[in-house]
Parts: C-alpha cells; structure tokens; sequence
C-alpha cells in the first residue's frame, strides 16, 4: 500500500507541475503581448491561429506524438512548451522532495506512515510554495524578454501566503522560521499601513492618456493574427535548442524514479545530488535564454540613462509612500515595549482555535500564522526599498527595479524572511558569474535580476537547513533576528530552529 501511495502521489506532483507549465506557457505568451487570458479559453497555433485539440495540448505527449510539428500547418513547435513543462514539473518535485521525503526543512512532518499523512499537515506551505514558484517561473521567462515584472504575479503570491500560512501551524510547524512578538505585531502594523497606502492610491482619479496629450500606444489585439508568427517571437523564447527540451524531459524522468526509489524503497540516493542537478540545468537555462540579444536590451538601458535626472526625486517619493508602512510599524513595536500591551498582543497572536475532526487544524493559530506571512513580507520587501533607495540616492540612477522589490517581499511572505535575504546575497554572485560567461556572447550590460533572484531563492528553499546550520551564518542570521526583533525580549517560536 505504501509503495502504491507513493507511487500516486509522486505522479500526480509530477502532473500538477507539467498542467502548471502547460498554462504558464499560454501566461507568458499572452501577458506581454496583453492579450486576455480568458478568451479565448482554448490554445492556438501562433502560426495558422487553428484551436489545438485537448489531446494535442497534453503536456510533452502531445509534443513526442507531433513530433514537434503543429498538425495543421506543420511548423516546428518553439521547444519553449517543452522547458517550461519540465521545468515546472521538476520544480514541484524538487520541492516535494525537500519538504516530505529528504526532510530538508525544520517544521514539516517527518511521520513514518509515508507521503498521504505527512501531505495531511503539511499541504498548505507545499502548496504556497508551488503557487510561489509557478509564479516566479513565468515572471522569469517574461523579465528575460522584456525586462519587466508584472506585480499581478507577485500580488497572487502574497494572497497565496496570507491565506496558507494562516491556515498552517501544526505543533511541528513552530521550527519553521517563525517571527518573535515583536517582529509580528510590528509587521502586521505595517500592513495596515501599507493597506492605507494602497486605498489612498486606488481612489486617485484616473486620468486618460489621450487628455495629457500624449499619443496612445496601439493595443496588440489590433495587430493582424499573422504578425505573431514564430520568426517575430523573441529567439531567446521562440527558439531554445531541442537539446535544452529534451535534457529537461530526461532529467524529469530520472528525478521521479529517484525519488519513487527513496521513498518507497529506502534507496540510498543522497538528496544534494538529485536536487543540485536540477539547479545546474535550470542555471544552464538562464544563461542561455540570457545570451541572446534582442531590442529590449538596447531599450531598458537607455530608459535607465533617460530617467538618471529624476531618479532620485522618485525614490523620495516612493519613501513618501512607504510612510505609512513605517509609522504603523514603528507603533507597534512602541506597544510591545508596554509589559501589559506586549503580554495581551502575545496572547492573541498565540490563543488557539480548536476544530476537532480535522488533524491539521488540532493546533491552530491563524492569528500567528498570518504575522508569520506578514513577517516575510515586510522585512523582505525592506531589505529591497533599502537597497533601492539607498543606493539610488548614492549614485543618481536607479539601483534596484520595484518590480524585483515585489517579488523579494512575495517570496517572503511564503518561504520566510531568511530565505530571501539568503537568495538576495547569493544572486549578487550567481548573476554576475553569469553575466560573465555570457560576455562572448551578448554584447549589453543589461541584466534581467529576476530570474537570477527566482533562481537563488528557490536553491535557498532545497537547500535551507544545511545552509542556515553553518556556524558562521548561523551567528549571523540569530544577529539579524535579534536586531530585526528590536531586543524586544525571548522569542515564543525561535525564528532560526
């Protein structure tokens, strides 16, 4: 029966992930292109515009049956599909992998009863982390295009750690990195502030564009179907070798007979090798969609250079903004440091709610949970507005894109504060060793951050308890938790186990 489970379970990960892929595939396409994701409901050929059937939509079947060829007009499908598929199911299994059968992550349960009990408690923080990297990954594929981020994503992924985290805090739960009182409540000051922010800015009337005189840009639905064919989509996307599609697809395979193998057969496979190989090919992928030059390079460089005279009045407005975020902040962390406030705003973040029958809700604080989320995303998206505003002023051109800051803050509303902090130092070497190795190739100093960052936080998630258990960084994140807490007292819930 445990062999069977497994067995399901690794297989309908395994499905979850190439779905996922097989839609992100139509986001990325149509986003940029700001076509509706809605309608049509349905794929179509990007070179003859004819409806692909269901059962020539079915993730990497469909494309070993065609044999790459679309069945109406016979042009070569981009291999894009293919990657993206794969990429998005070795992301899920990768993450299934570290979280309920290698045991790499302090919080999660460990029991012997296999796959089925340990996804009955741990289910909502594996699936916030699958909705975190589906997202990065089509926000990585769009940012090598286009050299933009769409805070749609982002906002999905805070609503997404919100409601889970919420929702998650079984016993085991309180090693996973966890605010102290006063981190908590401050943060959860801050995102009502950031909630005023926010209403303020959303009921600014809007102005047309046509009425500041300025011309109206076209929009894409306008242009004739045929100008979308596969030579005017960006190489880099359009055109990724078949070697990449099909490396992707054989390491899939190997990686799920691994894991069936650890799982259901206690086969001594050690987890950084199946898990490091992954990376290594997703790093591949990066610099080689990196590598290739196209008109967005050119475009994002000089809009840098065109606004160098304003960026500093603009990050002066944007900490204008963040005001709120700040005072509220500061407010909480002025009634932690009052015994009796302090004792009452514990007591509610920690008071539990008991629903019997159900096994993940026996330990429930929602209260605490949500200051978990809000933790991440608070410190996280500071670390950024820090970086970008700090810097921006130092040297009169903008340091850091917002669009980077929103996903910074939605990674940590999932996978913690530490984690981002971690991918945030990690990416500064990554990005540039790859930089690098792709000088001979792309002659621009343009660098798209977000899939270097995408890529740094999701090596952090897998690899997050051997690196936080290194001594030095150990003594270094416990410093940061200390000075994030405001020396405010003992933690409850230890931020680093």
């Amino acid at each position: 029966m445990s062999t069977l489970a497994t067995l399901w379970w690794l297989s309908f990960w395994t499905a979850v992930g190439l779905c996922l892929g097989s839609f992100l595939n139509a986001v990325i396409y149509r986003i940029p292109r700001r076509r509706s994701l809605r309608v049509p409901l349905w794929s179509a050929c990007p070179n003859c515009r004819k409806r692909i059937a269901w059962y020539d939509n079915i993730p990497i079947l469909s494309f070993v049956r065609l044999r790459g060829r679309c069945r109406h007009c016979g042009v070569p499908i981009s291999t894009r599909y293919l990657v993206i598929e794969t990429t998005a199911a070795l992301v899920v299994l990768m993450l299934l992998d570290a979280f309920l059968i290698a045991h790499t992550r302090a919080g999660l349960s460990r029991s012997e009863f296999g796959l089925t009990d340990r996804l009955s408690y741990d289910w909502p923080i594996l699936v916030a982390h699958v909705i975190l990297f589906a997202c990065l990954l089509a926000m990585s594929a769009i940012d090598l295009e286009h050299y933009w981020v769409d805070i749609r994503f982002t906002n999905l992924v805070t609503a997404a750690g919100l409601v889970l985290h919420a929702i998650w805090t079984p016993r085991e739960s309180l090693q996973w990195p966890r605010p102290s009182d006063a981190t908590a409540v401050m943060s959860l000051f801050a995102m009502l502030g950031l909630g005023v922010t926010w209403i303020v800015l959303a009921c600014q009337p809007h102005v047309p564009v046509e009425e500041l005189g300025e011309p109206v840009e076209e929009p894409v639905e306008a242009i004739p179907a045929d100008a979308f064919g596969l030579s005017r989509l960006p190489p880099s996307l359009a055109s990724p070798s078949r070697a990449a599609g099909w490396s992707g697809t054989f390491l899939l395979i190997a990686l799920f007979a691994a894991l069936f193998l650890v799982e259901a057969q206690d086969a001594p496979i050690r987890h950084s090798g199946r898990a490091i190989v992954p990376l290594l090919l997703l790093y591949v992928f990066i610099m080689a969609a990196s590598s290739v030059e196209r008109e967005a390079d050119h475009a994002i460089m000089e809009a840098i250079h065109e606004e160098r005279h304003t960026a500093r009045r603009v990050v002066l407005s944007e900490l204008l903004l963040l005001m709120p975020a700040v005072i509220c902040g500061a407010v909480g962390l002025w009634l932690m440091t009052d015994t009796a406030a302090s004792a009452r705003l514990g007591s509610a973040l920690h008071t539990s709610v008991h629903v019997p029958g159900l096994a993940l809700l026996r330990h429930w604080m929602p209260l605490h949970g949500l200051a978990t989320a809000a933790a991440g995303f608070i410190l996280a998206g500071a670390l950024g507005w820090v970086v970008r505003i700090v810097f921006t002023l130092v040297f009169g051109k903008e340091a850091f894109g917002v669009g980077d800051i929103h996903l910074m803050a939605a990674g940590g509303c999932v996978a913690g504060w530490p984690v981002v902090v971690l991918a945030f130092f990690l990416t500064c070497v990554v990005a540039m060793i790859g930089w690098i190795l792709t000088l001979p190739f792309k002659r621009t100093r343009a660098l798209p951050l977000g899939p270097w960052l995408s890529w740094s936080m999701l090596a952090v998630v897998i690899f997050y308890q051997p690196i936080v258990d290194w001594p030095p960084l150990a003594r270094a994140l416990h410093t940061l938790q200390w000075f994030a807490s405001g020396a405010a007292g003992p933690d409850r819930a230890g931020m680093i186990p």
